[in-house]
């Protein structure tokens, strides 16, 4: 297990580092090359990501429905991604892909799901995170859908 910076990860803040390293142990480390698509819009995901290293690029592609592609945002480390599809079990809204060469964890759902059922305290604290994640990416949204809505 390589040495992990508990405290920038997004999901995992205030969490004791006990527990942390148990999470981190539940779940995979992959390093990603750059250009790699990590996950398609409209993919079922069963997992949940952190990204410990590296930059991914978030993005709806050119398609059918769509004259060109649209960068959402990009995301550092300590950032956690997929975590939509955690909260709704929808498919993939976007498109990720590493803009570099990454180190990503990632936790299945289930096993997630069961350590969260189990520790009460600890569900508490990374539900208050998604949250704080989820609600920080809307208030981001919402100040640059301002930005076409000045009236000069």
């Amino acid at each position: 297990m390589p040495d992990v910076e508990y405290s920038r990860d997004q999901l995992f803040y205030r969490l004791p580092d006990s527990l942390c390293q148990l999470l981190y142990e539940a779940g995979e480390i992959a390093t990603v090359p750059a250009g790699t698509v990590i996950v398609e819009e409209g993919d079922r995901l069963h997992q949940l990501f952190i990204l410990l290293s590296g930059r991914i690029e978030i993005f709806l592609p050119r398609g059918e429905h769509r004259l060109a592609a649209v960068t959402l945002t990009e995301l550092g480390p300590g950032d956690c991604f997929g975590e939509y599809a955690f909260v709704d079990r929808q498919p993939a809204s976007a498109t990720i892909r590493a803009s570099e060469e990454c180190e990503v964890y990632s936790i299945a759902h289930r096993t997630l799901k069961q350590f969260l059922d189990t520790h009460h305290s600890v569900a508490s604290v990374i539900y208050k995170n998604l949250l704080r994640i989820l609600v920080g990416r809307l208030r981001a949204s919402n100040a640059e859908l301002d930005l076409f809505t000045m009236s000069f």
